[in-house]
């Protein structure tokens, strides 16, 4: 990348911004900047300096952003160029062919953005599309290198951009917008890809997220699981991930509630690709559009027991100012689940919320299990699938839990 940089800019930051790049932390804020030679771009290249003009690291600039600086190197300086860029990318690939060397999974993250050392980028491949996601502006300036190399290392039938709320869209070239098809041609509605050996679709250009929510991937194999024999409800099941491993697990029936019609229609277009797999064909399955909240309260009030619950929310804490209304909406859900989980049960309850902390998510559904007078007997606490590494401590955004209720 050396040789295409747009710019160069020197930082030098406060003592304690310094220390956290030092041991590894990937992001430096804008209050942790004391001084910088000249304002830039979006991308050009971060160059910081200790106060004895020392040499400390060296990332990419974000002028929109409070995260200004998303380092890419740190210790003794090094030539970041277009090899770098595709060491880096080849490097994050070769793991993941270890992970799944098999056709029974077509569908995993490639690259996991700062865990993967490369800060702001997410690469998810379906089948042979691959939807890259940049979760700011600092790589636009570089897409086509990007391209070029994900092209060269994968030969994807189809490439694909989503961009991040948080860019600003006004200040991109016409052709660089969310959903751009970078390389061959948009695909003729879903992808459909195998995870675990089960098929689903993904929705890559018009989707959430890159289309589908892999890191939840390890999760649904436990719900499979344990799910034998149970009358499950998925709440906010989207396209219908756990519903079609409780059901392969052996559910007599799954109710997959959500407040999207088009999310459930997909989820009963994924039971349909699986129909010839027996346990699945035979569970009953059946949809709820409802607002889940107000679902929960109905299904306790119409007195409908389940033996499985899983609540897995959208993000609730999307701003630190949200934590506090975050953490009273996991409490209000963990004792609404339980209004309709029978004696015996198992809840199975998730947290997307990077703001807020394992410990504080369970403390709080546990708590809150508690004052209804039915405490929990945690069966196992767990986090992102394989292929969603976690390299430092806001990476670890996704909490879950099993538990036993009496």
């Amino acid at each position: 990348m050396a040789d295409i940089a747009i710019e160069r800019i020197s930082f030098q930051l406060a003592p304690s911004a310094e220390r956290e790049v030092k041991k590894g932390h990937p992001w430096v804020f804008d209050k942790g900047i004391i001084k910088q030679n000249k304002d830039g771009q979006a991308g050009a290249f971060a160059v910081i300096y200790d106060k004895n003009r020392g040499f400390v690291g060296l990332g990419l600039y974000d002028p929109d952003s409070p995260i200004r600086i998303r380092m890419l190197h740190r210790g003794k300086p090094v030539t970041i160029d277009a090899n770098w860029l595709k060491d880096k990318i080849s490097a994050s690939i070769s793991a993941r062919r270890k992970i799944f060397a098999d056709e029974n999974t077509t569908g995993f993250r490639l690259v996991n953005g700062e865990n993967d050392g490369l800060p702001g980028i997410i690469a998810d491949y379906y089948e042979k599309t691959l939807v890259i996601k940049f979760d700011s502006g600092i790589w636009i300036p570089y897409l086509e290198l990007l391209t070029s190399i994900f092209d060269e290392l994968l030969r994807p039938e189809c490439i694909i951009l989503r961009l991040s709320r948080s860019i600003d869209t006004k200040k991109l070239p016409e052709k660089v917008r969310d959903g751009a098809v970078l390389k061959g041609t948009a695909p003729k509605g879903a992808v459909i890809f195998r995870e675990n050996g089960i098929l689903f679709e993904a929705e890559p250009i018009h989707g959430q997220k890159t289309g589908f929510f892999l890191d939840q991937r390890d999760n649904r194999s436990k719900v499979e699981r344990y799910a034998k024999n149970r009358d499950v409800l998925n709440v906010f099941s989207y396209t219908g991930g756990f519903s079609l491993y409780a059901a392969r697990g052996g559910a007599s029936s799954v109710i997959s509630l959500d407040v999207s019609e088009p999310a459930l229609k997909a989820a009963v277009r994924n039971f349909e690709l699986n129909r010839d797999d027996i346990l699945i064909s035979e569970c009953r399955h059946s949809t709820i559009c409802m607002d889940a909240f107000e679902a929960l309260t109905e299904l306790a009030r119409q007195k409908k027991r389940f033996g499985m619950v899983i609540v897995d929310p959208p993000s609730f804490a999307r701003k630190q100012s949200d934590v506090e209304s975050a953490v009273s909406a996991y409490q209000k859900l963990t004792r609404l689940a339980l209004g309709v989980l029978e004696s015996g049960g198992i809840l199975v309850s998730a947290s997307c919320s990077a703001r807020v902390p394992s410990d504080m998510f369970f403390d709080a559904v546990t708590r809150a299990a508690a004052k209804t007078g039915r405490p929990l007997q945690i069966m196992q606490k767990t986090g992102h699938a394989a292929d969603h590494p976690v390299g430092f401590p806001e990476g670890e955004y996704l909490k879950c839990l099993f538990a036993f209720t009496k």
